[in-house]
């Protein structure tokens, strides 16, 4: 059976919606005999205290990297201070996420033969491409948001060149994402 590596910014216990969806997949893979790890960060945006005492983290690389079990799935738990107001910091915690992610998926987990990354953000995507490209797994770029279509249509963006900057990113995620050569 395939190895799967799930890439993601929330997953159990943190409580919002991508979290659960990814714990979902994760368990559901894992049920039917895939080899399920998942890389993602520790709670920080919508925290369940219960939930994260059923599962409990353990420290792996000093702060930077935890270890849980989520139904049997191994988990990898990059350090992410709670979500902030402020955008340099929030900015901050997402390099530093992609950083410590990206080296964790390449150090401490089994070869993948795919990687499945939910947006957003949409730079996760050039994590899971950099990678499957060391590693030979192909990537799955699951859109559930579109970015930077919200940010502009909302008005947050309205620079013309960091939207087409932007744009070029998703083009490349897009462009560079594939789907299993399996049925997964």
């Amino acid at each position: 059976m395939p190895r799967v590596l799930i890439l993601s910014l929330v997953f159990p216990p943190d409580g919002v919606s991508t979290a659960e969806i990814m714990g979902d997949l994760a368990a559901e893979l894992s049920a039917r005999g895939h080899s399920v790890t998942v890389v993602t960060t520790t709670p920080h945006y919508n925290r369940d205290a219960a939930a994260e005492q059923r599962q409990p983290r353990r420290r792996c690389w000093g702060s930077l990297l935890q270890r849980s079990d989520y139904h049997g799935v191994p988990v990898l738990h990059v350090a992410m201070p709670a979500k902030s107001s402020s955008v340099v910091a929030r900015l901050a915690a997402w390099i530093g996420f992609h950083a410590v992610s990206t080296l964790a998926a390449l150090i401490a987990v089994d070869r993948p033969d795919v990687i499945v990354t939910p947006s957003p953000p949409l730079t996760i995507g050039v994590s899971a491409w950099i990678i499957g490209l060391l590693r030979g797994g192909r990537y799955v770029y699951n859109v559930q948001e579109i970015y930077p279509d919200i940010a502009v249509n909302l008005g947050a963006l309205r620079n013309r060149r960091m939207i087409a900057m932007l744009e070029a990113l998703e083009r490349f995620v897009y462009k560079k994402a594939r789907p299993p050569l399996f049925e997964l």
